[in-house]
């Protein structure tokens, strides 16, 4: 009796990829114009860094009263209060 021929088994696709029924749904990223000085771009990352950490400090001291972080040192804080109360 003839048989059929064998199927061979393709490899499974990749399930990230796009095929044009499917939509993207991640949303497009914004487009970043880069400089062309290291220095620049540098200067950026730092900026983005202290910005950050500022952010993050304010958050802090408004959440928890005692910080030093925004208000100075000890000395200073001793200070301010004492000119304020006289």
């Amino acid at each position: 009796m003839p048989q059929k021929a064998l199927k061979v088994t393709k490899q499974p696709k990749d399930v990230r990829r796009i095929t044009k029924k499917q939509k993207n749904l991640r949303k497009a990223a914004p487009l970043q114009i880069k400089s062309k000085k290291r220095s620049l771009s540098h200067l950026k990352k730092l900026n983005k860094f202290s910005s950050l950490t500022e952010s993050t400090e304010k958050l802090i001291a408004s959440r928890v009263g005692h910080l030093e972080l925004l208000k100075g040192t000890r000395k200073e804080v001793e200070k301010q209060k004492k000119k304020d109360t006289k």
